[in-house]
Parts: structure tokens; sequence; C-alpha cells
């Protein structure tokens, strides 16, 4: 594993624990000040401020809502993070699973393309 490769697999750690911590330094020490993060079909966000906006709006419809990361794999700068977005408040079985490709840069993540059914996500109203 190359050293590019393991720095960014340090960032997919980052990323599941500060989401489920503190979203406003999961987005401000994850993503670049100039990240796009695409909610493929749900919608776009440019730069820390409209991301933390939807993180926040995110965290008031679903309180308790966690990040469980299954496998990260990275190449070069891309690293993609298969995981499941839970939210106990509809139930302890309830999971909605997601694949995001995230493209590093200076050790940060400048593009974050995720794929999810995001109908059942709360929140998101910010994209639309």
């Amino acid at each position: 594993m190359t050293a590019e490769e393991q720095r960014s697999l340090k960032v997919a750690a980052l990323y599941e624990e500060l989401y489920n911590t503190d979203v406003e330094r999961f987005v401000q020490e994850c993503y670049t000040l100039d990240c796009e993060a695409y909610a493929m079909g749900s919608g776009t966000i440019k730069g820390h401020e409209q991301f933390i906006r939807v993180e926040q709006a995110v965290l008031r419809a679903a309180p308790r809502r966690r990040m469980r990361v299954d496998r990260a794999h990275a190449t070069g700068n891309v690293v993609t993070v298969e995981a499941v977005l839970l939210n106990p408040d509809k139930g302890p079985d309830w999971q909605l699973p997601f694949c995001a490709v995230l493209t590093c840069r200076d050790g940060k993540i400048g593009t974050d393309r995720t794929y999810a059914d995001f109908k059942d996500w709360p929140g998101l109203e910010e994209l639309r």
C-alpha cells in the first residue's frame, strides 16, 4: 500500500468518526473548502457552508443517526467506502446502505460521490 493510499484511508476513518460525533468538525476536517458532494440523484453540496447547513438539517431530523463503515478501499487518492446509515428512531433494524467514492486532495475530500436511495433519509430538503 502506498503512502497516498494510507493517507486516504486515514481520511475515511476520520470521515466515519466525525460524522458520528461532530458535524461541523466532520465537514471542516474531512472536506476541502471548495468541496463538492454529490448525493447522487438527490442533489449537490458545494463548499463548507452549505455542507454544514445540510448536515445540521439531517441531525435535527434524525438526532441519533449514525454511520457504520463496513469496508474502505483505497487506490491512490480515491477511497471507496461501503457503509450504512443507521437511524434508531426508525427502528433497530432500519439501515440505508450506501457507497461513497471519495477523491482526496491535500489530505481532505475534494469530491464525494455518494450512491444511495436517499428517499427515506431525513433532512435533505436543503438539497431540493
